[in-house]
């Protein structure tokens, strides 16, 4: 059971309540007498519905785990529009196993249809980081050079492993997420308490016409994403890091995922002043990416990657009030960014 190997036939549960002890003994290819199971990350989770497991059985059985099942809400069709759940299974069946990002140790990854199921390490014993509080820089540079790590082995990885991921700049985010762009937005205006600065006010009334560009220019190196690189996905213990949720990710320029670690991931008086430096720290750990390009496409993702927190505003009538203050002050973060490191003299 500590094999890299993921096993990726059998059958899938449709529901936590077939997740039962025959199953995973089956699964694990050990002796499980007994399981229970708890929702967790209700708050946090969306797209997926997770389940801490606890078990009995043989001496290789191990006290906790981690399931992960489609969501029960709309997210659940999203998610299987932009092939999310086949995205996830395939980075954990193809990547996780010799790509140098540490991860859960993944023992089933299963897909039947539109029916998936991950069984993973249970960090329980691991910090989860909060992305309302925000990373520290210490943090950020941690995650960073995983990052790096993951980068630099997409560059030298098979052509085909790649294509099982989209481009950054895809027909769903042109087609789906640019439009839903500016109803979101409104909601953040009415929302917001803070003042946003002319400038980006002008670029956000423009953003579908203008995010383009950005797409175009991340979409110049073939590197893989993790795509959703944020606080809550990472898990910290000591000096070590572990990473989780790999459904959204891509494939684009590796300064993508550091531009929005860092817009969103930080609180603004955490990153002020520290933007440059930090991606220069990142520059240096890959190869053959200069700082003037890595520049280039680090402020293009700040001011493109505003979307993603603007586009999940549009769940607010459902959305707890965490996601809603989360959603609001990522925006907030973002557009600091915009401003501080002049970020829209690129769209120029």
């Amino acid at each position: 059971m500590t094999s890299t190997a993921v096993p990726v036939s059998g059958a899938v549960p449709g529901s936590i309540d077939e997740v039962t002890a025959n199953w995973l003994s089956e699964a694990l290819g050990a002796d499980v007498t007994r399981v229970r199971a708890e929702r967790i990350a209700e708050d946090t989770g969306f797209s997926a519905a997770l389940y801490r497991i606890h078990l009995s059985g043989s001496d290789d059985v191990p006290e906790t785990l981690i399931v992960k099942l489609p969501a029960e809400s709309l997210a659940r069709g999203g998610m299987e529009m932009l092939g999310g759940y086949r995205r996830e299974l395939y980075f954990y069946q193809h990547v996780a196993p010799s790509a140098p990002i540490a991860t859960p140790h993944c023992y089933v990854a299963r897909m039947t249809g539109s029916d998936f199921v991950l069984v993973l390490e249970d960090l329980r014993n691991w910090e989860n980081a909060d992305h309302l509080a925000g990373l520290s820089l210490p943090r950020a540079q941690l995650c960073i050079e995983q990052l790096a790590g993951l980068h630099t082995w997409s560059a030298g990885v098979d052509e085909a492993v790649l294509q099982e991921f989209p481009c950054i700049d895809c027909s769903l985010t042109r087609d789906l997420f640019l439009p839903a762009f500016a109803p979101g937005w409104q909601l953040y205006r009415d929302h917001t308490r803070r003042p946003v600065p002319g400038a980006v006010a002008a670029f956000a009334e423009r953003f579908a016409d203008l995010a383009p560009t950005a797409l175009a220019a991340l979409s110049e190196r073939n590197t893989l994403l993790h795509g959703d690189i944020r606080a809550d996905n990472m898990f910290f213990r000591g000096g070590e890091l572990k990473v989780v949720d790999f459904q959204l990710s891509v494939r684009g320029a590796g300064a993508a995922d550091v531009a929005y670690l860092v817009s969103q991931g930080l609180p603004a008086e955490v990153r002020r002043g520290h933007d440059e430096e930090l991606l220069r720290e990142y520059v240096g750990q890959v190869t053959g990416y200069s700082f003037e390009d890595a520049w280039r496409h680090y402020r293009l993702a700040v001011a493109l990657l505003m979307y993603m927190p603007v586009v999940a505003l549009l769940t607010w009538d459902a959305a707890p009030e965490r996601s809603r203050q989360l959603c609001l002050t990522l925006i907030d973060r973002a557009v600091a960014a915009i401003e501080d490191i002049d970020a829209l003299e690129e769209f120029s």
